[in-house]
């Protein structure tokens, strides 16, 4: 059996920036709630997994916005999986406005790994054998490697954090929209005030832990786009890879 699923939001203030628009973490934050029922309704939600010893971990992810969504503002948020491979996943989300206008999509690459050994498996037969809804218009499957990831990188710009219990999720690593508002809160502070992400494109290299340091580097590529990258302190190994893309708000 194939589930689209379909969830109300009205936006509170605590999901909004200081413009009054919805922010990208918390309209994240929503999408992967919604995914995660969506999958508890195909029998592959994370407690699931767990109970069979693999968790979930998000590998591509790229988010549109093609108008924001304002305080107090209702939404409609969809979600679906739309290609089930060996070892991928795909899913994609909608965001529409009370009148059906699309305000945001974002297209997923999904892996599962294991528990104890930490390291990516085979999707299991039970994950595979789900069927896709077939009555949608799926948008297309992210590149496994973008060109951004494979251009050379050299920061401008160098930030430390060190991963706190609150940015720990249920498969005991770093929550992936945790890495977003990281990158997002080293970008410039004149951009942040006057502009908005029109784009964000990311790509998960490796999980990371309670207590980890990261390293949070940014570059200017263009006048309107910023290459992001995450770096374990210690072991110098590449957590997440990213690109943004900013117009004027």
């Amino acid at each position: 059996m194939a589930f689209i699923q379909t969830d109300t939001f009205t936006l509170r203030g605590y999901e909004c920036d200081a413009f009054g628009r919805m922010s990208i973490p918390a309209l994240m934050n929503l999408m992967q709630e919604s995914a995660n029922r969506n999958a508890i309704d195909y029998g592959i939600g994370i407690a699931d997994l767990a109970q069979k010893g693999f968790g979930w971990m998000l590998m591509r992810f790229c988010l549109r916005m093609h108008q924001y969504p304002r305080y107090s503002q209702t939404i409609q948020l969809m979600t679906y999986p739309t290609t089930v491979e060996k070892y991928f996943i795909h899913r994609d989300f909608r965001v529409v406005a009370e009148d059906g206008t699309l305000l945001a999509d974002a297209s997923s690459t999904w892996l599962v790994f294991s528990m104890e050994k930490r390291s990516m498996v085979a999707l299991p037969d039970f994950i595979r054998s789900l069927s896709p809804p077939t009555n949608v218009d799926p948008l297309p499957t992210l590149p496994t490697k973008p060109d951004f990831q494979m251009a050379a990188f050299s920061p401008t710009d160098t930030k430390r954090v060190e991963v706190g219990w609150l940015s720990i999720d249920q498969n005991k690593h770093v929550n992936n929209v945790a890495y977003v508002q990281w990158l997002l809160e080293a970008v410039d502070a004149d951009v942040l005030q006057t502009r908005e992400i029109a784009e964000i494109d990311l790509v998960y290299r490796t999980e990371s832990h309670w207590h980890d340091w990261l390293e949070i580097q940014s570059m200017d590529e263009t006048d309107s786009s910023i290459r992001h990258r995450i770096v374990q302190t210690e072991s110098g190994k590449d957590v997440i890879l990213a690109r943004s893309r900013w117009r004027e708000s």
